[in-house]
């Protein structure tokens, strides 16, 4: 995505003259990630093309996320004239894990147990009223947005089952362990809605270049959720094969090692690999596809 004259002109309105260093996400159409210089200092323009996207990263800025305090970005300024929807941040010093190819076990070790301490701070001071996506001014985004954390998890089970078996992309088994979490989400029944990021994984946690853990970036896929469920994408695509570091951010965190929370991480972990499969079905990326499937075979 380019920042188009529109979006240039909205920038320059707000923050000044300025320069393009940095550009991020340059194959995605979606949104976009710019990097600016100006007279006085660098900054982050963020440019989405998607309101269900925008308004909860705004809602998470300005509601959320000061609780991390220096391990986030600050929201400068975020703009919606109807046609352009952006926000300008601050920078986050270092670069994330995956840029830096880090490989060390201690190094992600430690990182994976800080990004566990960071996520209990937004789960200990936080608590909404539905579940579902924010708009900006806090009500619902979605207007199925849902008040019982049964209903949630459970209808998000039933529409990725449904489009899973409609698209042929289901065992008998995997229908089965679809159906067992679906009969047993009554585990959830004394969740809270709590500030949950469906992609807080290695691709957003900042590092410096010693590896030390310097914050988190990108909150577009924020919702009142359930707890658990923040874990999902660690436990999918990089803690499948390495224990140690589900561990960690498990530890980080404080997730009790009992049978309710076994039950939870089991079924969040069928919903997620459902997902993926149906999802990079549908776009044709065998990667996320592959994925899912390798995490729903483990828990069969």
């Amino acid at each position: 995505m380019i920042l188009n004259p529109n979006s240039l002109s909205i920038t320059r309105s707000l923050v000044g003259e300025f320069q393009v260093i940095n550009e991020y996400r340059k194959e995605s159409v979606r949104t976009g990630v710019f990097e600016i210089q100006t007279n006085s200092q660098n900054l982050f323009v963020k440019i989405h093309n998607r309101l269900s996207r925008w308004n909860p990263e705004v809602f998470a800025y300005e509601n959320w996320i000061p609780a991390l305090k220096t391990f986030a970005p600050n929201l400068i300024y975020a703009f919606n004239d109807g046609t352009e929807f952006g926000i300008i941040t601050s920078p986050v010093q270092g670069k994330t894990i995956n840029e830096f190819h880090i490989t060390d076990e201690k190094t992600l070790e430690k990182a994976y147990y800080k990004a566990g301490e960071l996520l209990r701070v937004l789960h200990d001071n936080f608590e909404g009223t539905y579940f579902g996506i924010p708009s900006r001014d806090g009500t619902p985004f979605d207007k199925n947005a849902k008040t019982s954390s049964v209903d949630f998890i459970t209808s998000s089970l039933e529409n990725t089952l449904k489009q899973g078996y409609d698209k042929g992309l289901l065992s008998d088994n995997d229908k089965k362990l679809v159906e067992w979490s679906i009969n047993n989400c009554d585990v959830f029944s004394e969740s809270k809605p709590v500030p949950t990021n469906w992609d807080y994984s290695p691709q957003n946690w900042m590092v410096d270049s010693n590896g030390d853990f310097t914050g988190i970036i990108d909150f577009e896929n924020m919702l009142w959720g359930i707890d658990v469920s923040s874990f999902g994408v660690v436990i999918e695509r990089y803690t499948y094969d390495r224990p140690n570091l589900r561990q960690a951010i498990f530890e980080g965190y404080g997730l009790e090692n009992d049978l309710k929370r076994q039950m939870e991480i089991r079924i969040i972990s069928v919903n997620i690999a459902i997902g993926d499969i149906v999802y990079g079905s549908s776009i044709n990326d065998s990667r996320i596809a592959s994925l899912g499937r390798n995490l729903l075979d483990s828990l069969i």
